[in-house]
């Protein structure tokens, strides 16, 4: 006869494979919604896929803009964002080419499952590639590929991708415009609200007192409008502001 340890023990093990049971049928359940759903999305063919975009950045140390050439292949893998690693990049770079990817698959409602999507960056003798303000170029790019279009060589565009195909805010606006009109863009996209560059002008005063010169500096809040700015540089180029990606891609497809 069974003792009542024994009969515990099998009691346990075969709840244990009734609840597995159930846990397996839920599990293949869920990712038979997850393949329906896959299989809804458009799926790429078997041939690799590859677009160009010109990135604009700023050196190091805030003071010049440069324009560079950002380039994205899609080819068989395993679903994977990938960066060239010539330059090396930063955290954040990679975070802004696996966001790319996300977006772009959303947009263009495609599947990149079976895909690997890799980036590359030249950025000429930088050793180092950081920031995430390339982040829309990289997506448009994505797109451009899927889409096996390209991308308009007088148009460039700065700004950071969010997970919901919104455009965020970036620093060197002005240092980029520059690059950007420089290289002969006639169309500058920037981020909502980055159209002008509010800074603050030194303004100084001289007073005499008793044979001394009192000198104060006070700093007067001031706002440049950066089509008028570029005008007045005599530049070919227009700034526009752009929400999302979807607006983006109007100008740069």
């Amino acid at each position: 006869m069974m003792r009542k340890t024994e009969m515990a023990v099998l009691f346990v093990l075969l709840a244990a494979t009734f609840s597995l049971g159930f846990f397996t049928s839920d599990f293949y359940k869920q990712s038979a919604a997850n393949n329906i759903g896959l299989a809804s999305l458009v799926q790429l063919p078997e041939k690799t896929l590859s677009a160009s975009i010109d990135i604009v950045a700023v050196s190091s140390d805030g003071t010049t803009g440069s324009v560079n050439t950002a380039t994205v292949e899609i080819q068989d893998g395993q679903g994977r964002a990938l960066f060239s690693l010539n330059p090396f990049v930063e955290p954040d770079t990679q975070q802004s080419a696996e966001t790319a990817k996300s977006v772009a698959e959303a947009y263009t409602k495609t599947s990149l499952s079976g895909k690997d999507v890799i980036y590359t960056i030249d950025a000429g003798n930088a050793q180092l590639v950081g920031g995430p303000s390339a982040g829309a170029a990289l997506t448009a790019a994505t797109i451009a590929a899927i889409e096996e279009k390209t991308i308009n060589k007088n148009v460039e565009i700065t700004g950071t991708i969010n997970p919901d195909g919104s455009i965020g805010q970036i620093g060197g606006v002005l240092e980029k415009m520059s690059a950007s009109a420089e290289k002969g863009k006639t169309l500058f996209l920037v981020p909502v609200g980055q159209g002008t560059l509010s800074y603050y002008e030194p303004r100084v005063t001289r007073q005499e007192r008793n044979g001394f010169v009192i000198e104060r500096t006070t700093y007067v809040p001031k706002t440049l409008n950066l089509n008028d700015y570029a005008k007045q540089q005599g530049w070919n180029i227009e700034i526009k502001e752009v929400a999302d990606i979807s607006e983006a891609v109007r100008y740069l497809l």
